[in-house]
């Protein structure tokens, strides 16, 4: 091993669920303004926000001039605002903000901020601004200074080493993934084109050519598919890696074999999952966007700029069909909100109704953004999450699935493990009335085996020298878990269901749906009922590639 696991495996000082001194403001527009006009929005509404919040002595900064921006390397800031909900006829924009408080012993006044600003809705209303949610920059992670819980439900490790007998040992091998139900339609031979986009870690496109080079990976069929896509530039596989989205290393997140809190170096998550996608559908072109830093991590500004991009494609036209992965959850768990969002949690019931409307009003805003991407006819697929094994070694029932896969715009995804049932880390996939969510393979906890006496876990593409416990990489395939990589195998399917023509809003319904037969008016208990979700099967096989 070239470095210890105690080099390799953080463990982070503090726990944090929004960056310190940072706010957006989603404001309604009565007409969508050019891009000439953004920056004089911005400014024209934070001087209508530092009118209220100046009796407090607080203040609001132009994005990038402050906090992490001050005696950093971090580059300028080009776009403080989004606009999103484009064909509406009165569309949103996401403002972002620093929040200074006069006294400089107060870091951050983001909370402070928002509080006083949803005292105000309605004085701020009278005066012509629409103000319809004000939230903190909440992280963003995959399911090192600034920790949050969650991730993948595991480091990946060494995926066992398998040989088939007569083969060739320049033939290419390795692992393959494929659906198992028999009644899912896949694309035809000459499908309709779809995009799918994965937002999460990315290694550059140099990276992962020069990986194909490497002796011990020369046999790894779906790297050297990747290679040869990159390296002939067809556009079945692209990466963006830093064109448009920037990203910070001052945000980390995951878990270690026991489910404790641990940061560790995860570039090769983005890769993974867009192995998965290739496998399961050959014919989708995979965009690989890097929103999060190679901990995993990152924030709302990364988010919705990559977001509201894909949007105006949308809009443009330049995308046809398009099938949204986003490989990561936001805001802490619902259950924790409001103990971290509030110091008093003891309200009499009558006066209940204030933080409801000051939770809505902190999440609204990213409820929106989701909301408009479907009704533009994209399908979002998110990981419901994996903190739920405290949960069930208590025999209680998963936690509800994370923002955004809780919304009913939103496919959620939870994980079960080979056998097709609920892996102990899994979130339930759906928050009733909604039943928005599916569950598929995505392994299971540690120790755990499968009917070849071999981890229970999901293989896939990895090319980065050495694990995160810090044994050598000598094939390109990784045993990892986490309903991220369900996700990825549900995006694979919904590209398939668009393929055949059909809409987002069919394709979401119709996965959610399984193969379960209704033969009660209200309907059947799903496959996996404590998930609440149906389960599209899934498997892998070692083979030639």
């Amino acid at each position: 091993m070239s470095r210890s696991a105690t080099e390799l495996l953080g463990v982070p000082r503090e726990i944090f669920y929004w960056i310190p001194g940072e706010m957006v403001a989603v404001v309604q527009l009565p007409r969508r303004p050019t891009n000439g006009e953004l920056d004089v929005l911005v400014e024209q509404v934070r001087a209508q926000l530092n009118d209220v919040l100046a009796p407090y002595q607080l203040h609001l900064e132009p994005y990038g001039t402050s906090g992490r921006w001050r005696d950093s390397t971090l580059p300028p800031v080009r776009r403080r605002a989004f606009l999103f909900g484009l064909r509406r006829r009165n569309p949103f924009a996401a403002l972002f903000f620093h929040v200074r408080h006069a006294d400089p012993a107060i870091q951050d006044s983001a909370p402070m901020a928002l509080s006083y600003l949803q005292e105000h809705l309605e004085e701020l209303a009278q005066s012509g601004l629409s103000l319809v949610s004000a939230m903190p920059n909440w992280l963003v992670i995959a399911t090192p200074s600034l920790y949050t819980p969650g991730g993948p439900a595991l480091p990946p490790k060494p995926a066992p080493p398998i040989e088939l007998a007569g083969i060739a040992n320049t033939m290419p091998l390795g692992w393959h993934l494929s659906f198992v139900d028999p009644g899912i339609a896949l694309a035809s031979p000459n499908p309709a084109p779809v995009t799918v986009a994965i937002l999460d870690t990315a290694l550059h496109p140099d990276r992962v050519r020069s990986a194909a080079l490497r002796p011990e990976l020369r046999r790894n069929w779906l790297l050297q598919r990747f290679a040869a896509s990159l390296r002939t530039n067809d556009g079945s596989f692209e990466i963006d890696y830093s064109r448009r989205y920037y990203v910070t290393d001052d945000v980390a997140t995951g878990r270690d074999a026991s489910n404790h809190a641990r940061y560790f170096f995860m570039p090769d998550h983005g890769l993974f999952v867009a192995g998965i996608v290739r496998d399961l559908a050959p014919h989708a072109s995979i965009r690989l966007l890097r929103v999060l830093n190679d901990y995993g991590g990152g924030d709302l500004y990364n988010l919705f700029a990559a977001l509201t991009d894909l949007e105006a494609e949308l809009v443009a036209g330049t995308i046809e069909r398009l099938v949204i992965n986003l490989s990561a959850t936001i805001m802490p768990p619902l259950r924790r909100l409001p103990y971290l969002w509030f110091d008093d949690y003891s309200w009499p019931s009558r006066q209940l109704s204030e933080p409801i409307r000051a939770l809505q009003h902190i999440e609204e805003g990213l409820r929106l953004l989701f909301e408009c991407l479907h009704e533009q006819g994209a399908l979002v697929v998110a990981p419901a999450g994996n903190d739920s094994l405290y949960a069930n070694q208590r025999g209680e029932p998963p936690v509800p699935p994370r923002a955004p896969a809780r919304y009913a715009s939103v496919l959620g995804v939870t994980s079960v493990n080979s056998r097709f049932a609920p892996s102990l880390f899994a979130n339930a996939a759906n928050m009733p009335p909604f039943q928005t969510g599916i569950a598929a393979f995505g392994g299971d906890h540690a120790g755990t085996l499968d009917e070849s006496g071999l981890p229970d876990a999901v293989r896939g593409l990895y090319i980065s020298p050495t694990f995160p416990e810090g044994e050598q990489n000598a094939s390109g395939w990784a045993d990892w878990c986490g309903s991220s990589f369900s996700t990825a195998m549900i995006s694979a399917l919904g590209a398939h269901f668009m393929a055949h023509g059909r809409t987002a809003s069919d394709a979401l319904f119709d996965i959610a749906a399984g193969q379960q037969r209704r033969e009660r008016i209200f309907g059947g208990a799903p496959d996996a009922p404590s998930l609440l979700a149906n389960v599209v099967q899934v498997r892998q096989k070692f083979g030639v590639g």
